[in-house]
């Protein structure tokens, strides 16, 4: 079994707000060294770096806001950032209110320096709230403290107070921008100009979203690339559905096409897959993760939520809307194992073409066959492919689990209404949805089916058709995957007792007769031919 974990970036040196570098999610197997799977019991560490970054947190905060060396050295000599307080506080060195507030407008002024962009203002604001957020007492919401704050920028006229307010009228949370954006037109009302990054502010243009996902239903890596005029970025989103389909972390990143190839080549890994998404897929699936508990698991990925979650939700804002054709109660916009929520549908015809991955549970390395299918295939046909492009006799009974229900051979006892009244469309018609198909209920062959593209046919293309595939197909009744791997087991060692009883089963005299990495794509395709047919005749 193996896991989906995301890298960690080493930590953001302190200094001007900047960009991150994107970070993926990557494959980590059963048995990895300490480096590269945390152990599960890492509960005291975790307290201790959380203290640690307080009290970095607290002094970091010190040095932006230009407090004294004897107050840093204070912070640094704590052991926690309470204690830090309480140093401060008997020292007399906590500052009152106006200095309070001239150090946060202070958070600001590097948006006055010449060369600055949208992006570094909305990073800079993001960054501030994120500030906001840790300093602000555990009961009170930070949406209140910014108001707060943002209600006395009139009375300090300056600069900085318009920048402040600019930027949290784009990137704040929610219930401050519409203040926060009076504030801004007071301000220049007054006579106070405006810096050459307000223009369009908040409104970058979107792009074209993709994301890649394991196969298992965990977890979900999104990017959502945006951009002010020629200067591109993009948003990275980790959504981990184990932990409730929240979101995990989110981040800026500096967006170029090679982010995209990344994401794909990752996407290409048996465990993974690449999905392109149009605006309103992108933005379905993060509202859906938006509305639940968010569950960062480290102290990076905390400190992410809280810097840049605001930003986040300004940004899917900006994403389109789905069709009004959604459809209700469909869980097919995510990994299974989530709730149903609406998504749009997606009109399939006979000339559209469904590109599936299918993949046997439980093989390591993977069997697979990747086909492309008309999009309106039955699910009794679609059995049909699976059968011929793996190379199974068709001699067992068999159910597609769906999330419209289990649809094979119609069995009122089983619940198992007729596959040949159910098309792939309608139960799968977006990238990245999921079906399971199981064949012989006796050894349990289960496949995992993927969409990883919707997509026109090709002109005088026959379909079904099998693209691609890696390993041979297990031999009938052997008994289900590990049933296989013990037969594999017994081939190679010509000294078990079964050996030569397992040569006959096979009906081979060697070994060598039976490669379990063989896979022939002509003869699958020569298979498939017997139910295929050009959808587009030039």
């Amino acid at each position: 079994m193996c896991s989906v974990a995301n890298s960690r970036r080493p930590s953001r040196p302190a200094g001007p707000p900047g960009r991150t570098q994107v970070r993926h999610l990557y494959v980590v197997p059963d048995g990895a060294p300490p480096d590269e799977a945390q152990p599960a019991d890492i509960q005291p560490e975790l307290w201790d770096s959380q203290e640690l970054r307080r009290l970095g947190q607290l002094r970091q905060l010190a040095i932006a806001t230009g407090a004294s060396k004897e107050t840093i050295r204070l912070i640094e000599s704590a052991a926690t950032a309470e204690e830090a307080m309480d140093r401060l506080s008997g020292a007399g060195l906590v500052p009152d209110e106006e200095d309070s507030f001239e150090g946060m407008l202070a958070w600001f002024a590097p948006l006055l320096e010449p060369g600055c962009d949208q992006l570094d203002a909305e990073i800079c604001g993001s960054e501030f709230v994120g500030e906001m957020r840790r300093a602000a007492p555990p009961d009170l919401d930070v949406a209140d403290v910014l108001g707060e704050v943002i209600r006395q920028l009139p009375a300090h006229q300056g600069p900085e107070a318009l920048a402040m307010a600019r930027v949290l009228a784009a990137v704040g949370p929610a219930g401050i921008r519409e203040i926060a954006a009076d504030t801004a037109g007071q301000l220049a009302a007054a006579g106070q100009a405006d810096m050459p990054w307000a223009a369009g502010l908040g409104t970058p243009k979107p792009g074209s979203c993709f994301s890649y996902a394991d196969i298992y239903g965990e977890q979900r890596s999104i990017v959502i690339p945006f951009s002010y005029g020629r200067k591109t970025h993009a948003i990275a989103v980790l959504i981990d559905y184990v932990l409730g389909g929240g979101i995990k972390d989110c981040y800026p990143v500096d967006y170029t096409t090679s982010l995209r190839d990344d994401y794909r080549k990752i996407g290409a890994q048996p465990d993974l897959m690449f999905s392109e998404l149009d605006g309103a897929q992108a933005r379905q699936i993060l509202a859906t993760a938006l509305s639940r508990e968010p569950c960062p698991a480290d102290p990076d990925q905390t400190e992410d939520f809280e810097n840049y979650i605001d930003l986040l939700r300004a940004r899917v804002e900006l994403l389109p809307l789905p069709p009004a054709t959604s459809r209700a109660n469909s869980s097919r916009n995510r990994p299974s194992g989530t709730s149903r929520t609406p998504v749009p549908r997606r009109p399939a015809t006979a000339r559209n073409v469904h590109r599936l991955k299918v993949t046997l549970r439980g093989s390591k390395p993977p069997i697979w066959r990747r086909f492309e299918v008309p999009s309106d295939i039955t699910l009794a046909r679609l059995h049909s492919v699976i059968q011929l492009g793996f190379g199974w006799e068709d001699c067992h009974l068999w159910v597609f689990e769906t999330p419209a229900g289990r649809y094979g051979s119609s069995d009122p006892d089983l619940e198992i209404r007729s596959a040949a009244t159910k098309k792939l469309s309608a139960v799968a018609d977006w990238p990245g949805d999921k079906l399971r198909y199981e064949y012989d209920f006796g050894d349990g062959w289960d496949h995992d089916i993927v969409v990883e593209a919707v997509q026109p046919a090709e002109q005088d293309v026959a379909y079904p058709r099998c693209i691609a595939g890696k390993r041979a197909c297990p031999p009938e009744d052997c008994g289900g995957i590990w049933g296989y791997y013990e037969l594999l087991n017994t081939l190679a060692n010509p000294r078990h007792e079964n050996h030569a009883q397992m040569l006959w089963w096979l009906g081979i005299s060697s070994p060598a007769d039976f490669d379990p990495d063989r896979f022939d794509l002509d003869q699958a395709n020569s298979y498939l031919a017997r139910i295929s047919k050009v959808l587009i005749k030039v």
